[in-house]
């Protein structure tokens, strides 16, 4: 069995083909059942796929993070594997006894019971199932597997949605077979597993895994609840029509901000690793370039998000979501922020400073719990996305002000890379907003040509990658002088 670890920059490129890929296959497969559900059911869906989430990390309670904690001091991974396994099956268990008391209690009317109960089910065990495939390969470096569970659940959800919408099935059966692609999704996770881990089912318990698992547990449970309070709150201040207007126009930013999320995913491991080896400065060096990548990849989806608001909406929701677009436009600027903030937050989680990043969670959902509920009421779902906005504004400050890199996260990033994109996005957007397009590619390009000419850092990585690919094709060349 080949053990070989990637490299950082392959396992970005494994992360982000798969997660674009993905993505986009999810985002065809909600725009399809957006189309084929009414208003009302569509807002009905929503929730419980909401619903699912959270449920989902209930399966987790933050133990995926002290796997990779104490994951990444160990040599041989099988006994904590199994130890974790064991953890992740008792959570799953657990969750369904809470979240089926709490569905009758806060639910009455059957047709919401029967969509949550027809979604749940499915997709809770499937996303837990996935998300332990997942860990092992992130821990392991080997993100093409991530990549590959990935796929295969979005093919799934393709294929399950089409047959529904061809044979018409009633919006019940549509829900559990969207469920149950997530199910077969974690069955090829599992799969994947067999053949690369073993299993000792009687090997010793490590009770490292439980080990200051509460900042995780609350940083985690925070990190899945931010998203979902939006259909949440909206379905007690807003019609379902318009909860559902909301979702369409939340969906989108949602998927793509995952994309300099996938960044993360391969620096995550590496920064534990440096930290647990006492290498500070290497720790922060990659902590830095980590921001960079994140919020420069954020600088591109939000620009190209708000110039294209408005043929996205047309052509993936059609004509009658046309009221999604003003939304839209206002959600986009979460993805630039998101690219920032995950990046400081790992950088805080990763420095043993967790608390740090729990309370600063805590304050952004509690001001997201009233800002949601007053902007709803006032402005309806224009108001609902200042709400989010307002939530990753508050949350950039927070980590700034929580990192013990202040100083060289302001001068190296946040200065000269805020400046990039509001010089970049304020003066093209007024000279040449009315043509969408060209302003687009006119602030990629400026954006973009800043951050080269200023950015040494970069402009010297990008340098040696290009060297190192040129040795590597010089290296293959057959030697002609052999005869």
């Amino acid at each position: 069995m080949n053990k070989k670890k990637n490299t950082i920059f392959e396992n970005i490129i494994h992360l982000f083909y798969g997660t674009v890929l993905a993505n986009v296959l999810n985002a065809t497969t909600l725009i399809l059942l957006a189309n084929y559900f009414n208003s009302k059911n569509y807002g009905i869906f929503s929730v419980a796929l909401a619903l699912a989430m959270i449920m989902g990390f209930f399966t987790d309670l933050g133990v995926s993070n002290t796997f990779l904690r104490e994951g990444s001091k160990k040599e041989n991974l099988s006994t904590i594997f199994s130890s974790y396994i064991k953890i992740r099956i008792v959570w799953i268990l657990l969750a369904f006894l809470v979240f089926a008391g709490g569905i009758h209690i806060l639910y009455q009317e059957q047709q919401i019971l029967y969509m949550m109960y027809s979604l749940l089910i499915p997709m809770v065990i499937g996303m837990a199932m996935q998300t332990i495939g997942m860990n092992y390969f992130q821990l392991t470096e080997r993100m093409q597997f991530i990549a590959s569970i990935r796929i295969f659940t979005a093919i799934a959800l393709i294929i399950t949605t089409t047959v529904s919408m061809g044979l018409k099935f009633e919006v019940h059966l549509t829900a559990f077979l969207y469920g149950f692609s997530y199910l077969a999704g974690g069955i090829y996770s599992i799969y994947l597993l067999r053949k690369k881990v073993e299993f000792k089912w009687s090997s010793a318990f490590e009770k490292q895994l439980l080990t200051n698992l509460s900042p995780f547990l609350i940083s985690g449970l925070l990190i899945i609840l931010s998203p979902q309070i939006g259909p949440l709150v909206l379905e007690k201040t807003l019609p379902l029509t318009l909860v559902g207007l909301f979702a369409v126009a939340y969906r989108i930013p949602s998927a793509l901000y995952q994309i300099p999320g996938v960044i993360a995913g391969a620096f995550f491991p590496l920064l534990f690793k440096q930290y647990n080896r006492g290498e500070l400065e290497e720790h922060t060096r990659l902590n830095i370039l980590q921001m960079k990548i994140m919020s420069y990849i954020g600088m591109c989806m939000t620009i190209s998000l708000f110039y294209l608001a408005v043929y996205l909406v047309s052509i993936l929701f059609g004509d009658e979501w046309g009221a999604a677009v003003q939304p839209l436009k206002i959600l986009s600027f979460i993805i630039v922020l998101q690219g920032f903030n995950i990046a400081i937050a790992d950088g805080l989680t990763t420095r043993g400073l967790q608390n740090r990043r729990t309370i600063v969670q805590f304050i952004t959902i509690a001001f997201g719990l009233v800002s949601f509920y007053y902007l709803s009421i006032s402005y309806a779902v224009a108001g609902a996305a200042f709400a989010v906005l307002a939530m990753e504004i508050i949350s950039f400050i927070g980590y700034f002000l929580a990192t013990p890199i202040k100083r060289m996260v302001l001068t190296k990033v946040i200065i000269p890379y805020g400046c990039y994109f509001s010089i970049s996005f304020v003066l093209i957007h007024y000279l040449i907003s009315r043509y969408p397009f060209i302003a687009m590619l006119s602030t990629l390009i400026l954006v973009s040509s800043l951050i080269l000419l200023f950015d040494k850092m970069i402009m010297g990585l990008i340098i040696g990658l290009l060297k190192k690919i040129k040795q590597k094709n010089i290296n293959h060349l057959p030697d002609r002088r052999q005869s």
